[in-house]
């Protein structure tokens, strides 16, 4: 019985392939997508809620990897390639990468462009140059990094490289919610959009708030009247600055204030989305 495994291919797409082998994470193999071999490492096993793309045909010998690491090697040369012809014809688009299948029957050229392209007369030269299909691949930011690879601001591989098969949908509410600061360099990944990472969290932290008053809520505490200058989500803590003399700001638990004057929620703001 075919079973479901996760591919990652050397454009750097995660996706699901039919086998017939029992396989272990890490294993090469080579792949059948349209007609079209590629090779990929396997990287999640026993998947059953996903649609097949292809087949897993067989696990990749040594020669296929010395194969593969030929075909790599042409990656610079058809981009200096490419890139002239692109130069030739005026064509206004960034170029990322230029992958060979392995079966060279295919080249794929991928790129990032603000405005629509006319590439039909770019298709119709590199096919005569390289004597082999050509696809352009127009991908969008958050494409590039997962292809390129890197780090985030928590020092980790990036998670769309690692284990997310599709970018998740964010909004700079996400980053209101937990108390981010929303500038750029907090908020953004290193594609310039907003961090995947921030939905990871973003149930618990609007748990968190149902439970304490708003920033700017009027309360009383055991020590004085006051005003919430922040919470303290993580230790579901309301930080108060006191009305008396010393104006101090003291941490109190939820049950240990009285709302007065409750301050318009943080969710009530509507924030712009990711895309």
């Amino acid at each position: 019985m075919a079973s479901l495994v996760y591919v990652r291919l050397p454009d750097a797409r995660l996706l699901p392939f039919s086998s017939l082998e029992e396989l272990v994470r890490g294993t090469q193999v080579i792949v059948d997508i349209d007609g079209i071999l590629e090779f990929g490492t396997v990287e999640c096993l026993n998947i059953e809620s996903a649609e097949a793309v292809g087949e897993i045909l067989r696990v990749a010998t040594p020669e296929d990897a010395e194969k593969q690491e030929r075909i790599c090697a042409f990656e610079s040369e058809d981009k200096d390639v490419v890139r002239e012809n692109l130069d030739r014809l005026g064509i206004e688009m960034k170029l990322v990468a230029v992958q060979r299948s392995f079966d060279g029957k295919k080249i794929l050229v991928m790129y990032t462009a603000e405005d629509r392209v006319d590439f039909r007369q770019l298709v119709k030269d590199l096919a005569g140059i390289f004597r082999m299909r050509v696809e352009m691949r127009q991908i969008s930011e958050r494409d590039e990094a997962k292809f390129r690879g890197g780090c985030g601001a928590c020092g980790q591989p990036l998670c769309c490289r690692r284990f997310l098969t599709i970018p998740r949908q964010t909004s700079i509410k996400m980053a209101k919610v937990q108390g981010l600061a929303l500038t750029p360099n907090k908020v953004n990944g290193v594609c310039g959009k907003l961090m995947c990472c921030l939905q990871y969290e973003y149930s618990q932290y609007r748990e968190a708030l149902s439970k304490l008053p708003s920033i700017g809520s009027l309360v009383e505490t055991k020590e004085g009247k006051g005003e919430v200058a922040y919470l303290d989500l993580v230790r579901e803590k309301v930080a108060v600055r006191l009305n008396n003399e010393s104006h101090y700001i003291v941490k109190f638990d939820p049950s240990e204030i009285k709302v007065l004057v409750e301050a318009k929620a943080v969710e009530d703001k509507e924030g712009e989305d990711d895309r």
